[in-house]
């Protein structure tokens, strides 16, 4: 672990261009933008993804208290064990916004020195979105969210990571016990195969029991080719866990819609 504690301490100084621009930098001369919590409320809430190596990640934001927003990040193991954890503070200071920032092992021991901490500076707020200097917090899609972080790995190359989280309560990872496996690619296409079955009955009990007419199926059948077009846009083809993920979720979700829009009677 102590690999990622040198990579997390070049985070906030880097200032060089890498290939992927979810994240931003500033000149030293940069002044912060003015900026309050008010512009952050969106960030409220737990979310739910993958992170490193498509294991699952969660991250939380509590409301403001005292002018800091207090947050924390959970990345667990492929086998559903704590890899390492963030406590994160959000804070109003001097008319703009700050995040920093400290690492912990999954034994509680800490990353950084003791009374050391990672800093990063705001750069730009926008609705849904706040940049900070090497770090993105924004909104992805109505229920998403995506935070990136820029680092420096071996050799000194520049590289971003990015975690692509969907809001709990309106999207869930699966229960992989069920499924009996460890392995959470595995568990993923079983969890989306069981979610595509039953979108398969949804739309059949439509076509023969519910549906008035070739309008009716026309329509119900645009539906389904829009829906298609859009999973495929948003979550790809991959049968790695972060794409499957996605399609589970998301097919989940147009279950849900199946049942309250279109099975009516």
């Amino acid at each position: 672990m102590r690999g990622w504690t040198m990579i997390a301490g070049a985070l906030a100084l880097l200032a060089s261009p890498v290939a992927a621009q979810e994240t931003r930098v500033a000149p030293e001369d940069h002044a912060p933008p003015p900026a309050t919590l008010e512009k952050m409320d969106w960030l409220v809430g737990q979310w739910i993804g993958t992170g490193i190596g498509g294991a699952p990640a969660m991250e939380s934001w509590l409301p403001p208290s005292g002018g800091t927003m207090i947050g924390s990040f959970v990345q667990e193991t492929d086998e559903g064990a704590i890899r390492f954890t963030e406590h994160l503070y959000l804070m109003e200071e001097e008319g703009t916004l700050v995040l920093r920032l400290k690492h912990f092992n999954a034994d509680l021991t800490g990353w950084e020195e003791k009374d050391g901490m990672l800093t990063f500076r705001l750069i730009a707020v926008e609705d849904c979105a706040a940049y900070f200097h090497g770090l993105t917090l924004r909104c992805d899609g109505e229920q998403g969210l995506l935070a990136a972080v820029r680092m420096k790995s071996a050799g000194e190359k520049l590289s971003e990571l990015v975690f692509r989280f969907r809001r709990a309560g309106d999207t869930a990872i699966p229960d992989c016990a069920k499924y009996e496996t460890t392995s959470y690619s595995t568990c993923f296409a079983l969890a989306l195969d069981q979610e595509q079955g039953t979108r398969q009955e949804l739309a059949d009990a439509y076509r023969t029991e519910l549906a008035d007419g070739r309008a009716a199926t026309s329509a119900f059948d645009k539906s389904e080719q829009a829906f298609d077009a859009y999973l495929l846009a948003e979550c790809g083809e991959g049968a790695d866990a972060e794409s499957l993920l996605c399609q589970y979720q998301l097919t989940r979700d147009r279950n849900r819609s199946l049942r309250a829009n279109w099975l009516v009677p």
